[in-house]
């Protein structure tokens, strides 16, 4: 595998890159921030060393570089958030566009992954804008049911790696929890509402990162983002039919269309091979149809962006 990461002296960038070498899921790893090229070449010595002996090739490198890259991780992008990712989607749309259109340029058959938020509009944006067919374009939003897994097995005093569970919607304010999809060891399990509240009240009080960036205490998500990234990434290329909550566009599935929004997927070489259709509660039903009005305006505006950029082109 040949993966390449936009915005690799960021924090997501840095942390992926670092996860993806040392679990050898590339064999090549392109590392490209125009940005921040001395911190770049540091990251890239730094990490060559890390990795000697396990035979993958880092490089430091810029667009033209990413030929022939089967993956291409998109983690570029403003940090300057307060209350809510949608707040950054007015500077990074732009960004999106651009690196859009290196990716077509330069490898029109890879997968993208972006890790850019808002990733919800900003998935949706790189689809409009590369014109790839949908499934090459996965919006990485498990972090959400990284930690729902998290809170329910310490609320429920057992082991993290024998909960299975999933959170669909807005990777953001709006996401919706599914109590109906938690399994233990593999079977489904019926919540009772005591662990519910106590779920629901540790996820309102989870630190929030936006409140990190505002006061600048260098709080990010980026270690469980990059190895929820790397999971994603091995997942492609192993072609291993594994489930997992993405931002994808729908075209019909659970109502919707015209919109990016984070469901369970079957991932495979190729992006994603077919969308999950879960049955769902009545008020979870109501809580995403909730989180899909939350999210409309920022598809519509990233709908009015291109049609403007058309004009103007």
């Amino acid at each position: 595998m040949k993966i390449s990461i936009i915005g690799a002296a960021g924090h997501v960038g840095s942390c992926a890159a670092f996860n993806i070498a040392i679990h050898r899921v590339a064999s090549e790893l392109v590392m490209i921030d125009n940005y921040s090229p001395d911190k770049l070449s540091q990251y890239v010595y730094d990490l060559t060393s890390a990795v000697t002996g396990l035979d993958v090739k880092v490089r430091a490198g810029d667009y033209p570089d990413m030929r022939n890259s089967d993956i291409v991780l998109v983690a570029a992008g403003s940090a300057n958030v307060v209350a809510s990712r949608l707040e950054v989607l007015r500077p990074n749309l732009p960004l999106i566009k651009d690196f859009a259109g290196k990716i077509r340029e330069f490898c029109p058959e890879a997968v993208v992954i972006t890790a850019t938020n808002p990733v919800d509009p900003l998935n949706y944006a790189m689809y409009l804008f590369t014109r790839f067919e949908r499934q090459r374009l996965l919006g990485y939003s498990a972090n959400d049911s990284i930690r729902f897994r998290m809170f329910l097995a310490e609320v429920m005093g057992i082991s993290s790696s024998r909960v299975d569970a999933t959170v669909i919607g807005e990777h953001g304010n709006s996401q919706v929890l599914l109590f109906s999809s938690v399994k233990v060891d593999g079977k489904p399990v019926r919540v009772s509402e005591e662990v519910k509240q106590k779920v629901l009240q540790e996820v309102a009080n989870l630190p929030p990162i936006m409140e990190g960036l505002r006061i600048k205490t260098g709080r990010t998500s980026a270690w469980t983002t990059s190895m929820g990234l790397t999971a994603l990434c091995r997942a492609i290329a192993e072609d291993s039919s594994m489930v997992m909550p993405c931002s994808v566009v729908l075209n019909g599935e659970y109502g919707c269309s015209r919109m990016s929004i984070s469901v369970p997927v079957v991932i495979g070489r190729n992006g994603f091979r077919k969308i999950e259709q879960l049955e769902l509660f009545t008020a979870e039903q109501a809580a995403l149809e909730r989180s899909i009005n939350t999210l409309k305006p920022a598809m519509e505006y990233v709908e009015e962006f291109l049609a403007k950029q058309d004009k103007q082109s």
